[in-house]
């Protein structure tokens, strides 16, 4: 040890030689804030009911953040609380409400699992047939999936509605009741989400993806097709919608009833036509050869797609149709007043057409003109988001740390007005209020606006 001291003692007498004196000494360096107490705050932000604890506690945080926001996602994970779930099936439910009631589903936990180890998981949520039960139809996914299934947690609900589908505000929605409930028990990976469901469980996905494409890292609707309150102009109608998600449809090519000319088979050819013609990219369409509505599925290509489905960031670009004011969620942006009443599908359009083989596409430019409608564009390379909104007189924008870059000035237009310019700083008491209350923990929400629009016709 001999050979350092002088090197010591160098330093203190050169210290000491260049203080002013009676000069305080200096501060020492502040040291980066650890991930332990990172995560302390934050589960103290969980807990926390009072709401005036809660933004201490978010401002905190704010401090102790890092800097990369795949490390605060992955802080969340970890911090947040979940009720210990052991490996095999639970039978749960969901809150019941006016618009929807109590939901009963399965939910099988795979041997892997362990809610205190921080690791989020792949969900996928199963829908039965008429006649089905979630507890049936999990069972047909564990035998699709194979070995497949332990990668997963899986949830099947018991649709609240008997009987072969009907177009319903309820129907569309229980799926999401479903995956909000069964976030708040599970570690859940949000990003990696699929939407899976047969004949009226294959209607009710595309109810769902059509009025919610932003939940979903996938969606699988089998021996079904996009089914709404418009007639014959339903396959073609919303499918703009859906051009950001990924889907992967199986339909049999003789799906019809006996002595009927259209049927589950031609709708979803229809559909898949319209699609392509858009030119969705991520619109899987697999037509079975000579079979009906019991498909014998290709469950290799199914549990490939299972195992790619990634929620993407916000699509650059988008545009959505809805006729009701609660279908109006449209990624980052949701419909929250409305400049008219919700459209009256009883009075069907008068349209003009040159063949009957013209209706539907006549029919669906009608009700396109008489919709609600939502627009986003995203400019990354000036850091700006436009929202274009028809027959609305409010909207609520959601600024995502995957869309703006906050070190950055920003800009966010709505209907050709700046609701937002300049430096933002990050609202750390929106962010966190928002992963507690959705329990999505993977896509975050920064800064949310809400603001009236001019009403376009």
């Amino acid at each position: 040890m001999r050979w350092r001291a002088p090197g010591f003692v160098a330093a203190v007498i050169c210290i000491a030689a260049t203080a002013t004196p009676g000069a305080e000494p200096p501060a020492p360096a502040p040291q980066e804030p650890s991930a332990e107490s990172a995560v302390r705050i934050l589960r103290g932000f969980f807990a926390a009911q009072d709401a005036g604890e809660r933004a201490r506690l978010a401002a905190e945080f704010g401090q102790a953040a890092p800097k990369s926001w795949d490390a605060v996602r992955a802080l969340l994970h970890q911090a947040a609380t979940f009720p210990s779930l052991a490996p095999g099936r639970h039978a749960l439910k969901t809150e019941g409400d006016a618009v929807v009631p109590t939901v009963n589903y399965c939910l099988r936990v795979p041997a892997g699992y362990a809610s205190d180890a921080g690791r989020a998981w792949p969900l996928v949520i199963g829908l039965h047939g008429a006649g089905g039960s979630g507890e049936g139809f999990l069972a047909t996914l564990e035998n699709l999936l194979g070995d497949d299934a332990g990668r997963y947690l899986l949830a099947c609900p018991q649709a609240p509605q008997e009987g072969v589908y009907t177009v319903s505000r309820m129907m569309t929605d229980y799926p999401l009741r479903v995956l909000q409930d069964v976030r708040h028990r599970a570690n859940v990976d949000s990003d990696r989400v699929v939407l899976i469901g047969v004949s009226k469980g294959g209607y009710t996905v595309w109810g769902t993806i059509l009025f919610s494409p932003g939940e979903w890292a996938g969606a699988v609707p089998i021996a079904a097709w996009p089914l709404t309150e418009a007639p014959w102009a339903s396959p073609i109608l919303y499918a703009p919608n859906v051009l950001g998600l990924t889907i992967q449809a199986h339909w049999g090519e003789n799906d019809v009833e006996p002595g009927q000319k259209q049927g589950i088979n031609t709708f979803a050819r229809q559909a898949a036509a319209e699609l392509k013609r858009l030119g969705a990219a991520r619109f899987e369409p697999i037509e079975y050869p000579g079979q009906g509505h019991n498909l014998n599925l290709d469950a290799a290509r199914i549990r490939t797609f299972l195992t790619g489905a990634q929620r993407e960031p916000f699509p650059g670009e988008f545009r959505m149709f809805f006729h009701r004011l609660w279908e109006g969620r449209a990624y980052f942006v949701r419909a929250t007043v409305a400049a008219r009443e919700d459209f009256d599908f009883k009075a069907i359009p008068r349209v003009s057409v040159a063949s009957k083989a013209d209706l539907a596409q006549a029919l669906c430019r009608a009700y396109q003109r008489l919709s609600f409608e939502l627009r986003g564009l995203q400019k990354a390379d000036e850091n700006s988001l436009i929202v274009f909104a028809r027959n609305l007189e409010e909207v609520e924008i959601e600024i995502g740390t995957e869309q703006m870059d906050f070190s950055r000035p920003m800009t966010v237009l709505a209907n050709g007005r700046t609701v937002l310019s300049g430096k933002q700083e990050i609202d750390w008491v929106e962010l966190l209020e928002t992963a507690q209350r959705t329990y999505d923990l993977d896509r975050l929400v920064a800064r949310r606006l809400r603001c009236k629009v001019e009403v376009k016709p």
